[in-house]
């Protein structure tokens, strides 16, 4: 019986059987297969509706972010607007504190210059004081001439005509002045020699402007020995070209008598003090102050 139960191991079993598994295996496969791609489609369904949504959102949002930016751009520019004036506003302000300190250094050099005015006013009004005893027409006068302070001396009261030897009562005179003038040591006086336009005739002299400088140092030495500082003293000759009337017009200034006569003359005219003077361009030589000599041990 067992033998009859027995199957031989070279005995195949009939075709018709192997059929129905196959095509089971290939049904599971196929399910699974399903199984897959349905999974897969569910997913990018899923994908595809979240993106729908993402895309929605983004699209509900880009009007906003459009504004936005608009409003971003606005911005800017008007910050770009404020920053432009902002630095106008800057330099116009640096502008108006270097205008006011330059008005300031203005006003203060004004008040100076006010001040050393006042100065060289009383220092004339002091020197007209002092010669108002003295003042008497045609022998010695104090005038304002050409924006200085003037003693006039007439040339007839000092000198003999075409001579620059000054007479004995000529030299009391100036000796009055200078012991005066010695007075004031900080001012400088120009002695200036002056004549009528008649041609000179001498033999030692060659012209009218010889005789002014001749009678503008004579007048210059007896100031000396009077006591002035002869470092105070500038002699100098104008001659015939500096008529008291008449302008620049020489030949007018000198048509009368009496106008010749005022020509010739000795002035000694009050120079301005050198805090009275502007300065000068820092850029010119010697302009810089001198550096003090050190003290003698």
């Amino acid at each position: 019986m067992a033998k009859d139960a027995a199957v031989m191991p070279s005995e195949k079993l009939p075709k018709g059987r192997g059929f129905p598994f196959r095509l089971w295996m290939y049904a599971i496969l196929m399910t699974a297969a399903a199984g897959g791609l349905g999974y897969f489609a569910f997913k990018l369904r899923g994908d595809n509706e979240r993106k729908d949504k993402e895309f929605a959102a983004c699209a509900t949002a880009l009007p906003a972010a459009q504004r936005d930016a608009a409003a971003y751009v606005t911005c800017k520019s008007d910050l770009e607007a404020v920053s432009a004036r902002q630095k106008e506003n800057d330099e116009a302000l640096a502008k108006m504190q270097s205008n006011l300190s330059a008005t300031k250094d203005e006003l203060t050099a004004l008040r100076q210059q006010r001040i050393e005015a006042e100065k060289r006013l009383a220092a004339i009004q002091e020197i007209q004081g002092q010669f108002a005893k003295m003042i008497r027409p045609g022998e010695l006068e104090v005038v304002a001439r050409k924006g200085s302070l003037v003693v006039q001396l007439p040339a007839e009261v000092l000198f003999q005509s075409g001579s620059a030897e000054i007479s004995q009562e000529g030299e009391y005179k100036v000796v009055e002045v200078g012991v005066i003038l010695k007075r004031f040591p900080d001012r400088r006086f120009l002695v200036v020699g002056h004549t009528d336009n008649i041609p000179l005739k001498s033999a030692t002299m060659k012209d009218n402007w010889e005789l002014s400088m001749a009678r503008a140092l004579t007048v210059t030495r007896v100031l000396v020995k009077a006591g002035m500082d002869p470092k105070r003293l500038i002699p100098a000759g104008s001659g015939e070209f500096d008529p008291v009337s008449g302008g620049d017009d020489i030949k007018a200034g000198n048509a009368k008598t009496e106008d010749r006569a005022r020509n010739r003359r000795i002035e000694i005219v009050l120079l301005p003090a050198l805090a009275e003077l502007p300065p000068l361009p820092e850029s010119l030589p010697g302009t810089k102050p001198a550096e003090s000599a050190p003290a003698a041990p």
